[in-house]
């Protein structure tokens, strides 16, 4: 029998819920540190820190997606990304403001991540050929290509390629503050605690084991030890 207290609750409505285990939660804002120091060192000319912070922007991205292959069941690609039909039916219901928060990536949300991984691994990647005016700070990979092509590169790493950065990262955080003003869905918070209170649409979180994640950033950082060395062993 329920006490005086708990008649008129909505039990559902004050459950708190696991969204986001600690490794998705610390590579998120991992990424966005390394992505703000690439920024600030490459305007400033700080191309030694900008190569490092480079390396780590590129660790986590490899080790993001291998997380999306055998990490927690919200992190996972097979359990987020969903077919034009279903993102198209996701989009339809987003003037409704009552429509409850989705456990992990929303249709849309998974595009988000599909998209910033790819943009965060473009402008990586094309850094690593680049070719620095006096040579000094070209890219580890930059004796691949000769020094028009790696110029070019450089050019396309910090130009074309970072603005389309810019503009995903713009993107996102467009959809984060709509979320939280009209929706009334706090992303940010739930990214830093991982939890957030309501009902759950989906499973609930099922966490990997740690040694996946171990495994995982071994083979992320053995990948970027011989990046940084131009494959020269």
């Amino acid at each position: 029998m329920s006490s005086p207290d708990e008649i008129g609750k909505d039990p559902k409505a004050a459950r708190v819920l696991r969204v986001w285990d600690s490794p998705t939660r610390a590579m998120h804002w991992l990424l966005v540190i390394s992505i703000a120091t690439c920024w600030w060192t490459g305007e400033n000319d700080e191309l030694e820190y900008h190569q490092y912070s480079g390396y780590v922007a590129l660790w986590v991205v490899l080790l993001r997606v291998y997380w999306g292959f055998v990490g927690s069941s919200t992190s996972k690609f097979v359990n987020f990304l969903r077919g034009p039909r279903t993102v198209f039916k996701y989009v339809r219901t987003l003037h409704l403001r009552n429509t409850p928060a989705t456990l992990g990536h929303n249709a849309l949300g998974a595009i988000s991540v599909l998209v910033l991984l790819s943009a965060v691994a473009a402008v990586v990647g094309t850094g690593l050929f680049a070719v620095d005016f006096d040579v000094l700070y070209s890219g580890p990979l930059s004796s691949y290509v000769d020094y028009r092509q790696g110029r070019k590169i450089a050019r396309l790493h910090g130009g074309t390629l970072f603005n389309i950065l810019l503009v995903v990262i713009a993107l996102h955080l467009l959809a984060v503050s709509f979320y939280y003003a009209y929706k009334r869905h706090n992303l940010v918070a739930t990214m830093i605690t991982g939890k957030r209170k309501g009902e759950a649409v989906g499973q609930e979180l099922q966490v990997a084991p740690v040694w996946r994640l171990a495994l995982g950033a071994v083979i992320a950082s053995i990948i970027v030890w011989a990046v940084t060395t131009g494959f020269y062993f």
